[in-house]
């Protein structure tokens, strides 16, 4: 079982940091340390109401992202990535990073860690199916991931580090 969860997380090719979450009653997860579910706020020089902007503005970008990465349309998920990263990587560049063996299914962010008025981190629970090829059946999983996220000139923009 071992050797199968570490084969899983090798395919899921995410450029992030990954974390499992607690178990739910009817999806297993990736063991890993627990996901906090705390949301910070951007900085002192933020009010609050520019700090809930920021976050709903961001939630909703990391959102639209994974909607893309699920559909597989790589070219509209690649148009997230930061502008740094897009002038050194092309699109196919970036679309072969994806395996094909997991199913995206879909995310929900649990949570979001300011690291700055420019910088944060965006907690999500990935849902996916994984075939296991000695049952014969795809495997419904769920684990938590940290992306982090950068604002570049108002725009918040995904930062994949290569």
């Amino acid at each position: 079982m071992r050797l199968l969860r570490c084969l899983v997380m090798s395919l899921l090719a995410i450029p992030a940091l990954v974390h499992a979450t607690a178990p739910d009653s009817n999806t297993p997860t990736v063991e890993g340390p627990q996901a906090a579910p705390a949301v910070e706020a951007p900085s002192a020089s933020l009010t609050t109401e520019e700090a809930q902007t920021q976050q709903a503005l961001l939630e909703q970008r990391a959102t639209a992202r994974w909607d893309a990465l699920i559909r597989k349309d790589f070219k509209a998920a690649y148009a997230f990535n930061s502008p740094s990263y897009r002038g050194l990587y092309s699109l196919d560049s970036f679309r072969s990073r994806f395996g094909q063996k997991v199913a995206w299914r879909r995310i929900e962010v649990v949570d979001v860690e300011f690291k700055g008025e420019d910088a944060a981190d965006v907690g999500i629970n990935l849902f996916f199916g994984y075939p296991h090829p000695q049952a014969e059946k795809i495997l419904e999983m769920k684990t938590y991931i940290q992306e982090p996220w950068v604002r570049v000139d108002g725009q918040w923009w995904y930062f994949l580090k290569d």
